[in-house]
């Protein structure tokens, strides 16, 4: 996801022919990694140096494609992305990310997903049963069974 945020920006922010490229990419490719303030903050600083060096108008279009790139891969990318990874449902994924930054800030938000994957997986464990196979799981292949004795 980081790498998106870079590359949109990146390529945006090119486009426009905005000084201090690199560093601004760089920026924003790491911002991407804290939750809900990072690209606010990276974005800030981007439109900030637009406005300073290009005017109001480019500034504008970087906010522009800031809020429009940030909303898709907030609500489109990312629950789908890391639904993936950690095979919870995309749903559930906004919901906790909801949840644990209702409760916690952003320090919720960051440990939301990992703690529910984790109980997610645990779960049938701490239940005393066999957790259900993974999606796609076949018949056991050759030297599996002697491998489980």
């Amino acid at each position: 996801m980081a790498a998106i945020h870079a590359v949109v920006i990146g390529i945006t922010l090119w486009v426009m022919d905005v000084p201090l490229l690199a560093p601004l990419v760089i920026l924003v490719f790491l911002a991407a990694f804290v939750p809900l303030v990072g690209i606010l903050v990276a974005g800030t600083l981007a439109v900030a140096v637009t406005l300073g060096t290009k005017g109001w108008v480019a500034a504008l279009v970087l906010v522009a494609v800031f809020i429009l790139e940030n909303q898709l891969e907030s609500h489109l990318l990312q629950p789908i992305v890391v639904g993936r990874m950690v095979r919870i449902h995309p749903l559930a994924i906004i919901l906790v990310l909801a949840v644990g930054a209702a409760i916690a800030g952003i320090a919720g938000a960051i440990v939301a997903v990992p703690i529910t994957a984790a109980l997610v997986r645990a779960w049938p464990y701490l239940q005393g049963r066999a957790p259900a196979p993974p999606a796609g799981a076949g018949a056991d292949q050759p030297g599996e069974a002697s491998q489980r004795r």
